[in-house]
């Protein structure tokens, strides 16, 4: 089964066509993984996949409509992961609900990291890439939802505004994942997954200074 099914059944109709549009969306993965979005080569991806450099713009148009191909499939498995973050609860439950959706989300990030950081790169070096905009478009609905949770979980305050703070999760997960994937950060995923899950609770659930009697700072004052 291909690993890019949206893509292969919107681009093409025809079985052969299907394989070899498959092959190229793997080959086009390794080439963004070994050299990066502004690095890759569409006639080296054309070669390795064993295809004419022409059979390539058979299926793309340029590099950037490869990799809205490439997005579609990954941003489709990557909305619903985190679409699916579950209500902000305290206490160890809540703790445990929200580390089952980190290992998810962080195991589409792992999977997919040569796209998402390709997608990266290419907003960051053109503003034009309909690639970047498409992903930037997703990250708005992701975003709002993680708002949401967090809307849900602490209330209306002058003092907190969840649209902020839920991109800065985003962030941090993207972030964090980011440096994984490249082996600049040398922890397990599922310990990356457990931290911020522990981190979104405490965002909506700050943890209390206990505040010492009064009476017992005076007395310590006596002494």
């Amino acid at each position: 089964m291909s690993n890019w099914p949206i893509t292969v059944a919107t681009r093409s109709s025809r079985t052969h066509g299907r394989r070899t549009l498959a092959k190229l969306l793997e080959t086009a993965v390794a080439e963004l993984d070994a050299h990066g979005y502004h690095g890759a080569r569409m006639a080296r991806i054309a070669k390795a996949a064993g295809v004419a450099h022409g059979t390539l713009y058979v299926y793309f148009s340029d590099k950037d409509d490869l990799l809205s191909a490439l997005q579609l499939d990954v941003d489709a498995e990557l909305r619903a992961a985190l679409l699916a973050m579950p209500e902000i609860e305290p206490g160890p439950p809540g703790r445990a609900s929200l580390a089952q959706w980190t290992a998810v989300v962080c195991g589409v990030f792992q999977r997919h990291g040569a796209v998402l950081q390709a997608l990266a790169e290419a907003l960051s070096g053109d503003e034009h890439s309909a690639a970047g905009r498409a992903a930037l478009r997703s990250m708005r609905v992701t975003t709002g939802h993680i708002a949401a949770r967090l809307r849900s979980a602490c209330g209306e305050s002058p003092d907190f505004d969840p649209d902020i703070a839920a991109l800065c999760i985003f962030a941090l997960i993207e972030g964090g994942n980011r440096a994984v994937f490249r082996g600049e950060l040398t922890v397990d995923v599922g310990q990356v997954a457990t931290e911020l899950a522990g981190l979104i609770q405490r965002i909506a659930y700050p943890p209390r200074r206990a505040v010492e009697p009064q009476h017992a700072r005076r007395g310590d004052r006596t002494r």
